[in-house]
């Protein structure tokens, strides 16, 4: 059953073990390191795994798990993964009048990116959080569903993981509805230029992992309100998008 559902059988695991863990997490002071490695790690990367190896024994976990060393990419996509969303993000702020001098100063706010990129985001959480989406969610529902297809479909179970993280001390539902409502509104794109990177790098999950945390990352670059990173990732996925069409329309010409 589970190899012929396997991503119902992964979300009913990784929502049976991930809601409560997360809603412990945002709701008290107990251990939330310990609670968000045992959540990345456990819920979700050991949910997906679990399930490959239903599907196919130890020979599909060995080749999912091949999929972290994909790493020979090419500068320039090794580029768009590392660079684009910062950069982005940046020309989002001086174009809305947000960008100013940190006062660290630049070195400081490039170090800290890198920082937040690989070891606080990445393996930490973000290699593990994209093995399990990435690695089996979006990979099959686009392996049905094409890119994008794969994208949108993946995009609602993604926001929905992330529902107890709404719940901050002091929370209301009209903070709360406010929360939900952006991440319905990014996760689409989101998840396009995560299935667009997979698709370009044979199903790399290093790459999608470090994009994720560059996202991530692109969010705690100090500008005011800290909100410039989300349009950012919106106009790098349509950009992506009509690139990729482009590409697409020539080749068949």
């Amino acid at each position: 059953m589970v190899a012929r559902h396997p991503v119902l059988a992964f979300l009913i695991c990784s929502y049976g073990l991930g809601w409560p863990l997360l809603t412990m997490r945002t709701t008290t002071s107990i251990a939330p390191t310990l609670i968000g490695v045992v959540f990345t790690y456990g819920a979700l990367l050991g949910s997906a795994l679990a399930v490959t190896w239903a599907g196919g024994g130890v020979g599909a976990v060995r080749a999912f798990l091949a999929r972290f060393l994909l790493w020979r990419l090419g500068l320039r996509r090794w580029a768009l993964i590392m660079l684009a969303l910062p950069a982005t993000t940046a020309l989002i702020a001086a174009a809305t009048g947000t960008l100013g001098t940190p006062d660290g100063g630049w070195t400081a706010v490039a170090v800290g990116y890198l920082m937040s990129t690989f070891l606080y985001g990445a393996l930490a959480v973000n290699l593990a959080e994209e093995g399990a989406w990435s690695g089996l969610v979006q990979t099959e529902l686009a392996r049905r569903h094409g890119v994008l297809g794969g994208a949108l479909r993946t995009a609602p179970l993604f926001v929905a993981m992330h529902l107890p993280l709404q719940l901050t001390p002091g929370w209301s539902w009209p903070q709360l509805l406010v929360g939900v409502a952006v991440l319905a509104v990014v996760a689409p794109f989101f998840r396009y230029l995560i299935g667009e990177t997979l698709d370009a790098t044979r199903g790399s999950l290093l790459a999608a992992g470090v994009l994720h945390a560059s996202f991530n990352a692109s969010g705690q670059l100090g500008y005011p309100g800290g909100w410039q990173f989300l349009p950012a990732l919106i106009l790098l996925a349509l950009t992506v998008g009509v690139g990729r069409s482009m590409r697409a329309r020539s080749a068949r010409h």
